[in-house]
């Protein structure tokens, strides 16, 4: 397997998971996927195994977890950015939704969702949109952006990355996508430590945070494939996400 190395910003780079990459994906067909962040934390695939440059999530049971050796307070900046490469399956049932990356729980601790909709599949439209919500014992906010749809449709590559600081910012492929302002401005998931008050670890690819092989009539376990993801403590200007895109876009493809 290739080592493609990050090409990516990596000022303030808090992780970086990548199957492609045989510093993250050391051991094919292994449960680990290393952070070379170096920022600490065990990524690890739950109930499944990497291949040579993707994890494929079987929508099912299996889902990446960031494990909570990296801290709340590491986790939680004010201002973040996060993007993910991914390959949504067609092979999924209708009107669902799933987490492409999550962090806490949006009733009991507030949190940070990036989700996937499947849409009528026969339409071949899934679309995201990334959400902040916060809440106490006595209030509760939340708020989201407009949902972007995957023009492509299902069974192809799609870069997503988000910019969480005065507002939620989401660009698709490079470009910019959509935007609504953030409800609260203090935090971005979480209010106690990890596993605590409803905090939890950061999901990829999963169903939801706080439930990652959840399903039910609204949700299903993502189902797909999963290439790179990554998390920075400051917000990337529009051309730090381009230029991110276009120096890894060729390992999917595009």
């Amino acid at each position: 397997m290739p080592n493609y190395g990050p090409k990516i910003a990596t000022d303030g780079l808090l992780i970086c998971i990548d199957a492609g990459n045989n510093k993250s994906n050391r051991t094919v067909g292994g449960t680990v996927l290393s952070n070379i962040a170096n920022m600490g934390g065990s990524p690890s695939v739950i109930n499944g195994t990497t291949s040579n440059g993707i994890v494929s999530i079987d929508g099912i049971s299996q889902y990446i977890s960031i494990g909570n050796s990296v801290t709340s307070t590491t986790l939680s900046p004010s201002v973040a950015t996060f993007d993910i490469w991914f390959k949504p399956s067609s092979a999924v049932t209708s009107n669902r939704a799933s987490s492409l990356i999550s962090r806490g729980n949006y009733n009991n601790a507030g949190g940070f969702f990036i989700h996937l909709y499947t849409k009528t599949v026969a339409n071949n439209s899934p679309t995201v949109a990334a959400f902040f919500s916060y809440s106490t014992t006595t209030s509760y906010s939340f708020n989201g952006t407009s949902e972007i749809t995957l023009t492509n449709g299902f069974n192809n590559w799609y870069h997503v990355a988000v910019v969480a600081d005065a507002n939620i910012t989401m660009y698709i492929n490079g470009q910019y996508g959509t935007q609504v302002a953030r409800n609260v401005s203090n935090i971005i998931y979480g209010n106690g430590t990890i596993n605590t008050a409803g905090d939890t670890n950061i999901m990829v690819c999963s169903t939801l945070s706080y439930l990652p092989a959840y399903s039910d009539s609204n949700w299903n376990p993502y189902k797909g494939d999963f290439g790179m993801m990554n998390m920075w403590n400051r917000r990337l200007s529009a051309q730090e996400i381009l230029e991110n895109y276009n120096a890894t876009k060729t390992r999917f493809g595009l």
